[in-house]
C-alpha cells in the first residue's frame, strides 16, 4: 500500500510517503520554497517524495490529510459558504451545507473520491498521537497530545495497543496549553507558533520563583477532566480581530509587554521561568489524569507540538509518574503528516503492528559523491578529498575551526542531527558567542546542544541508565565534573539539550565526535543546524555551498570533500 500524506496551509507544509507500512521519504515544503515555516501547499516536496521511489500520482493507493474540515464546519462563520461566486466551489459548499442541514454527529474522518483517486481527511490529534505511539518501542502505552489547538481540541487523552489507538477523553478549544505558551510567547515580544523555544532558553534563567509565579498560575485551573484558562486575559481566539494574543487584563496582571527587539531584561527572564514553571505543573498534571485513566501498561507517548518542550521533557524520567517515556523526533506540526500516514496504515492496511522503535529521521534528500564533486566542478571550487576526512577534521575542530557538516540524506523535522549540521569545539564558552555572532546570526541567549558519543552520555550528562536521546528532545544536567570542560554547550541553569550518536546510525558522525574525544579528552561536539538565521535548514550542496560562503564558517566538509575558505 503507498499512502502520500500532505498537510499544507497550517504551521508547517510538508509531505510525507509510506510504502508497506515504512516511511520511505519525507520533508518540509521549507527545504523545497526556501521559505522558513513555508506554509505553502506541499507540492515540492510531495513531487520529490514521489519522484524518489519512482511513483506518480497515480500510483498511490490514497492521499491523507491530518486535518478533518467536518469537525470545524458547524463552527465556521456563515458568511464562507452564503455565496458562491464560481461554481468549482460546489465542491465545498454542497458537503458543507448538506453537514450543517444533517446537522449529526462529526465523525473522525471524512473521504473524496474521483476515479482511482482517493482523499482522506484525519483528525489532527489522532495524527499526533499516531505519529507518537507508531515511532515508539511499545506494545501498549498511554497516549497524551498537546498542541495549539487541532480542529476543536487542544489536547488527546487515550492509548495505544497494538496497531490500534483509542481516543478516553480531550480538552477542547480555547482551552489551550499550547496557546497559552504562545501568548507569553507573543508577550514577551517573539512570534507566536515559531519563538516558543526562544522563550524557553530565556527562562532557563530564572529557576528559583518570583513575584510572577502566582500570578500566572492564577490563569490556569487544574480540574478533573484536564484544565480552564481564565479567558478573560487572552484574545488568542479573536486574533483575526485583535493585535495580539493577550488581552489588556494581562498586561494590567504583570505589567507592560516586551517589545520586537526591545533589551531582554530580568523581568522578561522572571516572566518567562515563572510560565514555564506553571507550563510544567499543568502537564504534569495532565499526565497524572493520564495514568489514573490509562491502560497500567507505565508507558507514555508524548506528542503534539508541547512534546517540542525539551525543558519539561527532560523532566519525565524523575517523575513519579509513568516508567518509560517516548517522543519521536518530530511530535509537532512539522511531523504531523508523519501520523497521518501511520494511522491510515494501520487504519486501512489491515495489518498487525510490527513494534519499531524509530532510530532516525534521516527521510530526505541524499547526493551521491559524484553528485557533490560535479557541484563543486561547476562552481569552480577548490576541493580536497583526505584519506582519513574524520581524524583531519576532528583536528581541525579542536583547533577552533566552525564546519559545515553535510552527509547522506536530510533530517526532517526542526532538528538537525549530524546531517545537515554546523560543528564546533564545545570547550570554551566563547564558541558560543562566536558561532551565534558569526554563523547563526541569532540571539546571544539561546543554546547549543551537545552532542555525545552514546557510550559516554551517562558520564557526562545526567541520564537514566540506557537512556537515549536521538532527537535532541531532552534537557538533562551536565555532570558537575563535566560542566567547566563543556562551556560552549553549558547553558546558563547548567544544563544541555542532549543528542546521543550511536555508530550504526551514522558512522560517520560517530568517527568524528569520536577522534575529536581521542585528541581532546572530550568526546562531545558542539551540533547546530546548517542554516542562517531566518533561512531553512539547507537541502542541496547549492545550498551548503551559498549558506558556506554566506558566514564565518571556516571550512565545508560535504560528502568526502572538503572545502577550505583560505584555499579558493
Amino acid at each position: 500500500m503507498k499512502i502520500l500524506a500532505v498537510y499544507p496551509y497550517i504551521h508547517l507544509s510538508s509531505a510525507a510517503l509510506l510504502i508497506d507500512g515504512e516511511i520511505v521519504a519525507a520533508s518540509p515544503e521549507e527545504r523545497f520554497d526556501r521559505l522558513k515555516m513555508s506554509t505553502n501547499f506541499p507540492n515540492k516536496s510531495a513531487e520529490w517524495c514521489l519522484k524518489s521511489q519512482g511513483l506518480k500520482w497515480e500510483d498511490l493507493d490514497m492521499i491523507v490529510v491530518p486535518w478533518n474540515p467536518m469537525r470545524n464546519v458547524n463552527h465556521a462563520s456563515r458568511r464562507w459558504v452564503s455565496e458562491m461566486n464560481w461554481r468549482g466551489q460546489l465542491l465545498s459548499h454542497v458537503p458543507i451545507q448538506i453537514m450543517r442541514a444533517m446537522d449529526g454527529p462529526m465523525e473522525n474522518e471524512m473521504e473524496i473520491r474521483w476515479g482511482k483517486t482517493r482523499i482522506i481527511y484525519m483528525n489532527h490529534h489522532e495524527c499526533h498521537a499516531a505519529n507518537g505511539f507508531y515511532l515508539s518501542p511499545f506494545e501498549e502505552a498511554d497516549i497524551l497530545t498537546i498542541d495549539g489547538h487541532g480542529e476543536d481540541e487542544t489536547c488527546f487523552f487515550g492509548s495505544g495497543k497494538g496497531n490500534k489507538i483509542t481516543q478516553r477523553s480531550n480538552v477542547i478549544y480555547p482551552h489551550s496549553v499550547g496557546l497559552f505558551y504562545g501568548v507569553f510567547t507573543d508577550f514577551l515580544g517573539f512570534t507566536p507558533d515559531v519563538d516558543e523555544w526562544k522563550v524557553m532558553a530565556i527562562s532557563s534563567y530564572s529557576q528559583e520563583k518570583n513575584e510572577f509565579d502566582d500570578k500566572i498560575r492564577s490563569l490556569i485551573n487544574l480540574t478533573d477532566k484536564g484544565f480552564e484558562l481564565n479567558l478573560t486575559y487572552f484574545d488568542y481566539f479573536s486574533f483575526d480581530r485583535r493585535p495580539h494574543f493577550y488581552h489588556q487584563k494581562l498586561v494590567d496582571l504583570i505589567g507592560e509587554p516586551r517589545m520586537k527587539n526591545d533589551p531582554i531584561t530580568s523581568r522578561h527572564q522572571a516572566i518567562a521561568g515563572a510560565m514555564q514553571r506553571v507550563f510544567v505543573e499543568t502537564v504534569t498534571h495532565l499526565l497524572r489524569l493520564s495514568e489514573k485513566h490509562g491502560n497500567k501498561s507505565g508507558n507514555i507517548v508524548l506528542s503534539g507540538g508541547a512534546a517540542m518542550n525539551s525543558v519539561f521533557n527532560g523532566l519525565l524520567d524523575n517523575m513519579d509518574i509513568y516508567k518509560n517515556s517516548s517522543i519521536s523526533s518530530c511530535p509537532d506540526d512539522s511531523g504531523v503528516a508523519i501520523g497521518a500516514a501511520l494511522l491510515a496504515w494501520h487504519r486501512y492496511g489491515n495489518k498487525p503492528r510490527k513494534v519499531k522503535e524509530q532510530t532516525h529521521n534521516f527521510w530526505g534528500p541524499a547526493y551521491s559523491d559524484d553528485e557533490i564533486r560535479d557541484t563543486l566542478q561547476k562552481f569552480k571550487i577548490k576541493y580536497e578529498e583526505p584519506a582519513n576526512l574524520t581524524e583531519q577534521i576532528a583536528k581541525e575542530i579542536a583547533d577552533g575551526k566552525l564546519i559545515g557538516w553535510f552527509q547522506g540524506a536530510m533530517e526532517f523535522g526542526h532538528r538537525a542531527l549530524g546531517n545537515r549540521s554546523i560543528l564546533a569545539d564545545p570547550r570554551k564558552e566563547s564558541t558560543k558567542n562566536v558561532v551565534n555572532a558569526a554563523v547563526k546570526y541569532r540571539e546571544s541567549f539561546r543554546p547549543f546542544a551537545p552532542a555525545v558519543l552514546e557510550e559516554r552520555a551517562e558520564e557526562i550528562f545526567e541520564l537514566r541508565p540506557g537512556r537515549k536521546v536521538r532527537f535532541m528532545e531532552r534537557v538533562v544536567p551536565i555532570m558537575p565534573d563535566w560542566k567547566d570542560k563543556l562551556g560552549a554547550v553549558n547553558h546558563v541553569d547548567g544544563t544541555g539539550r542532549v543528542q546521543t550518536v550511536e555508530r550504526h546510525l551514522n558512522p560517520r558522525y560517530y568517527d568524528l565526535i569520536k577522534e575529536f574525544g581521542k585528541i581532546t579528552g572530550v568526546p562531545v561536539l558542539l551540533n547546530t543546524s546548517f542554516n542562517l538565521n531566518g533561512e531553512p535548514i539547507v537541502r542541496t550542496p547549492e545550498h551548503a555551498i551559498r549558506t558556506f560562503f554566506s558566514c564565518g564558517l571556516d571550512m565545508l566538509v560535504i560528502g568526502p570533500c572538503v572545502v577550505r575558505k583560505n584555499n579558493l
